[in-house]
């Protein structure tokens, strides 16, 4: 039988427990130092036949999972000083998490040992590649931003409206004031956490892998969903520098702990990246009487709290709300995740991210984008941005124009998502000192509300604009 992959969660061992980030960079440099930090936990479980995953690194966690209602616990309030240009002083874990395999049928006898709590590490999947009916309206047919009216109650599905152009989305968007007033984005970092993006077309300026990985940052084909992401965070933000956290190379939540981890060192380093797109998440909900540590079901799950410690950081992340709109979800989707209150889960749905939702140019909510509750946050998602249109993906772009059945744009929230962290890495260029809840009022204050609702689970709170969010703290300051 096959193993399956979980997570390990250990008291810090004597090589990470003054210095978690050092600790951190060892084991990623190198296999040796890795194996030695993770002995005490693989000691702690022997004779149970589990091993290191693949890409085995011990990340440090610096929150506890919370007790009562107090919240999480550990030294969370030194990772504020990490919105500073400068490095920042390393600190003790609180924990450290092992990425492990084990066989299914020794996985009860695992979580009955002393000093180790066992988490699920669980498969994520692309919010992107929707699969367009046959006869879907190609790609040449262009359409100008003013000749498009919004639409209240519409709905985008299968087949889709053609798409438009990235001068289009820039036109609805509103980019032309702080562009005139000298902000495109520049001196902003948003790290990109996916499968890897092109670094020879888009301007990645770092990022994170282990040696002798497979994908190493800017070594993706312009094909890569991540190169899409890149794509599309420029459309707002053309001169904003991304770093490329590749960890689709291992698709699972372990290998989203670890990419954050390495984010959350570049912040105590220089106060970089400012932001984070995550364009992925779960298809599917899984009973909970079958797996209660289950990322959907458990705030406390280890990914969560890295999250959550990103963002107290500083770090804005924006979260893809998902594929799996009740009213034409993409084909990965189970039934079990589909539709409002079940399709907006695990960190997409986390209080302290920004979620988003698609609509096309005319504003109307794609019929695939996810709808709230949140199964952790109700109120997501937080709001919409567009996607469908020629970004990477189109005649003449980067990325050329796919094969069916993938679509012939760029697609899905995961596009949606990056023009909507384009759009934040904008302020922050404008307004650098926005810490992640600034920043989250200024998207709001600015948003197109098409539904008239206060919140709206398809749309959320309406429409990003960045023209009028820009409006907003210029009004502000």
């Amino acid at each position: 039988m096959a193993k399956i992959k979980v997570l390990l969660e250990i008291e810090p061992p004597p090589a990470a427990e003054r210095d978690g980030f050092g600790a951190f960079r060892e084991a990623a440099a190198s296999e040796t130092s890795a194996f030695d930090q993770g002995l005490p936990g693989l000691d702690l479980v022997a004779g149970l036949g589990v091993e290191p995953d693949e890409s085995f690194v011990p990340v440090p966690m610096f929150s506890a999972p919370r007790e009562g209602e107090d919240g999480p616990q550990g030294p969370l309030g030194a990772l504020v000083e990490f919105a500073v240009p400068e490095t920042n002083a390393d600190m003790a874990p609180t924990s450290m998490v092992l990425p492990v395999e084990v066989s299914p049928t020794k996985l009860a006898e695992l979580r009955e040992r002393d000093g180790v709590v066992v988490w699920p590490s669980s498969p994520l999947h692309l919010y992107g590649e929707e699969e367009p009916e046959p006869g879907e309206p190609g790609a040449d047919v262009q359409a100008h931003a003013f000749d498009l009216a919004r639409s209240v109650t519409g709905l985008d599905c299968r087949p889709f409206r053609p798409g438009v152009t990235i001068d289009t989305v820039r036109a609805l968007l509103g980019v032309t004031r702080p562009w005139q007033d000298g902000f495109r984005g520049q001196n902003i970092v948003v790290g990109v956490l996916d499968e890897g993006v092109n670094g020879h077309v888009y301007p990645v300026a770092g990022g994170f892998a282990q040696p002798g990985a497979d994908l190493q940052p800017g070594a993706a084909p312009i094909t890569s969903h991540g190169s899409m992401c890149a794509a599309d965070i420029l459309v707002a933000a053309p001169a904003a520098r991304l770093y490329d956290y590749p960890f689709l190379g291992r698709p699972d939540s372990g290998g989203a702990l670890t990419m954050f981890q390495a984010v959350l060192e570049h912040r105590r380093l220089d106060g970089t990246p400012q932001l984070t797109n995550n364009s992925y998440g779960f298809v599917g909900v899984p009973r909970r009487d079958q797996v209660p540590g289950h990322e959907i079901w458990d705030l406390d799950h280890p990914l969560h709290r890295k999250v959550r410690e990103v963002v107290t950081s500083g770090a804005a992340a924006f979260f893809a709300a998902g594929n799996c709109g009740v009213q034409c979800p993409s084909g990965a989707c189970r039934r079990s995740g589909i539709g409002p209150g079940r399709s907006v889960h695990a960190s997409n749905s986390l209080t302290e991210v920004i979620t988003v939702a698609a609509v096309n140019s005319r504003g109307e909510r794609v019929g695939y984008s996810s709808q709230g509750p949140g199964m952790f946050e109700e109120k997501k998602p937080d709001f919409a941005a567009y996607t469908h249109f020629f970004g990477n993906f189109g005649p003449g772009r980067p990325g050329g124009v796919p094969r069916p059945p993938s679509s012939p744009f760029d697609n899905g929230t995961s596009a949606a998502t990056p023009v909507a962290a384009g759009v934040a890495a904008l302020l922050l260029s404008a307004f650098p000192e926005l810490t992640p809840d600034g920043l989250r009022e200024a998207l709001l204050a600015g948003l197109v509300n098409p539904t008239g609702k206060v919140w709206d689970a398809g749309y959320g709170r309406g429409i990003v604009n960045a023209a009028a969010s820009y409006s907003f703290l210029l009004r502000k300051a």
